[in-house]
């Protein structure tokens, strides 16, 4: 039979007392669900909430009892004795003093306090998430580029005049930066309103994802922005801008050495070698994203900017 032992405020260390005389007393109120309890094969104290699962089992059945946290009284119970406020778990014999509370405090917010260990979602599934969240933005980022095109459409009709040259280049640069301006904005309005109001994207939802904080908190708005610039800025600076400037570095240094004479076989060198040079960056660079494939919580790199997790429903 386990022996526990479990802390007191007021008495200290006590115990030893049996897995039944452990609930009880979390019963009673006497324990909670933060109290350190202790028995012979723990390496450390550790919360009672974080072992009490299998003391709520039938005697002789080893299965886990799914638990939670009472956010009234702090107390240890099996799910089917609790009944769900917002976020947060209450114990069924509490309602009536919960409900009385929330009338005299006018509390609304009221937290989880189930410490509940977030499961990681994995790389392939984060992967078909951004793939869906592309598909989801890709119509209304065409449509921003559509001022664009018509100008470019008109300025072809207009281009045997001269003299309007220099106007449509204008035009057409502006609506060609409006269209970026107004994809940059869907970007950050998709991205920052939806992680700080559904904890996720179109695609993070389907997949059953969602984005928190590291102790599974909700993001704030701000911190939802930060891990935009991080994802889109700064991700796409690292795994575009390198690959770019190798590949006009090597085909500068082809064309140099080409000039010197007609060298067929340099010139072949010099288009494979690019390629391959190109792609063994981009690779590279690429790690900002496949990193998530081997961290053990499965961060990307804005993650780790943002200090962000992207967890299981």
């Amino acid at each position: 039979m386990d022996e526990w032992y479990y802390t007191s405020p007021v008495e200290g260390q006590r115990g030893p007392v049996t897995g039944d005389a452990l609930l009880g007393l979390n019963n009673r109120g006497e324990i909670d669900a933060e109290t350190l309890v202790w028995r012979d094969g723990m390496a450390d104290w550790a919360p009672f909430s974080t072992v009490a699962s299998p003391l709520f089992g039938a005697e002789g059945d080893d299965t886990p009892v799914e638990t939670g946290v009472c956010a009234h009284s702090k107390r240890v119970y099996p799910l089917s004795e609790m009944i769900p406020y917002g976020d947060a778990l209450i114990g069924v014999e509490h309602k009536e003093a919960f409900v009385q509370k929330l009338m005299e405090t006018g509390e609304t917010g009221i937290a989880d306090a189930t410490d509940r260990p977030l499961e990681y979602v994995g790389f392939w599934w984060r992967v078909l998430g951004s793939i869906l969240d592309y598909l989801v933005k890709m119509v209304p980022s065409s449509l921003c580029m559509v001022p664009y095109y018509i100008v470019a459409a008109m300025s072809g009709v207009s281009m045997e005049d001269d003299d309007m040259t220099l106007g449509w280049g204008i035009a057409m640069g502006a609506a060609y930066g409006f269209g970026l301006l107004a994809m940059g904005a869907i970007s950050i309005y998709y991205e920052t309103w939806m992680v700080g109001k559904y904890q996720g994207t179109v695609g993070k939802l389907v997949i059953g994802a969602k984005v928190v904080n590291p102790d599974g908190t909700r993001l704030t708005y701000k911190r939802a922005f930060v891990r935009w610039l991080a994802k889109i800025p700064l991700n796409y600076l690292i795994v575009y801008v390198p690959p770019m400037i190798v590949l006009v570095l090597v085909i500068a240094l082809g064309v140099g050495a080409f000039a010197g004479g007609d060298r067929p076989a340099l010139v072949a060198t010099t288009v494979i070698g690019s390629i391959v040079a190109y792609l063994l960056v981009s690779l590279l660079c690429a790690g900002v994203y496949w990193m998530a494939a081997f961290d053990p919580e499965k961060r990307a790199l804005h993650d780790r900017v943002a200090g962000t997790r992207v967890a299981k429903r």
